[in-house]
């Protein structure tokens, strides 16, 4: 199930997991957003306040009740997700997620890191109530799609590979090349949009790139590196 699946369909809440910058925050505000829905949200990293507000030993009726005192005016009853960023941090807000979805006012979704630690044995007293959805940093497919690879080569590699067939060793040392510059620059979204963004100055290339075509171990082709005919 996806963040958008889970608006149009799920009356559960939302449990979005995974390592820091791996863009949860941004993919629940954006489907938030696209959805109609209006959004209230809460970090409980940049509002430490509320923490304390909201994490107190509290009934599920009594924390439902400071929720609404401090939602502005038109976050309407079934008409707003409320979203719970960095729950780590406010971890028993989980606890209640059985009674939220019940009382039926809101969606709720959630997003945090290294939470395996923080929810151990809170999650699983949601079940039914809690949908958790785990995102990962971009896999190198994913790292082709967003520079530009053509879906023509993506289908050709896909086949071929299921057919264990060579491809053209043109097209392999192009995405070779590709696929060292994924090693270095990694999968997190955020360092993959400043390297496309970026890639044509060596100033803001990652380090040990700029060390590799210093040496010449890299030929320059790497920063003009341009797969739009494939």
């Amino acid at each position: 199930m996806s963040v958008r699946e889970w608006l149009e369909n799920s009356n559960k809440a939302l449990l979005v997991t995974g390592a820091r910058q791996t863009g949860k925050t941004w993919l629940i505000r954006d489907e938030i957003k696209k959805s109609g829905y209006n959004k209230f949200e809460i970090n409980f990293i940049d509002q430490p306040d509320i923490v304390s507000y909201l994490n107190a030993k509290i009934s599920a009726e009594e924390f439902l009740i400071r929720l609404k005192m401090i939602m502005p005016e038109e976050c309407k009853v079934h008409e707003t997700v409320v979203f719970f960023d960095e729950i780590q941090k406010c971890p028993e807000i989980v606890t209640k997620i059985k009674f939220l979805v019940d009382e039926g006012s809101f969606k709720y979704a959630m997003s945090g890191s290294l939470l395996r630690v923080e929810l151990k044995g809170i999650a699983s007293a949601s079940v039914g109530y809690l949908t958790v959805l785990k995102m990962y940093s971009l896999d190198f497919e994913e790292f082709m799609i967003a520079n530009n690879v053509s879906n023509v080569t993506l289908d050709m590699l896909k086949e071929r590979f299921e057919m264990c067939i060579p491809i053209d060793d043109f097209i392999h040392q192009r995405l070779l090349t590709m696929f060292f510059i994924y090693l270095i620059v990694g999968g997190m979204p955020d360092a993959v949009k400043t390297y496309i963004e970026t890639k044509d100055n060596i100033t803001y290339l990652p380090i040990y790139l700029c060390y590799l075509l210093k040496e010449k171990k890299l030929e320059k082709m790497i920063i003009d590196l341009d797969l739009s005919g494939l």
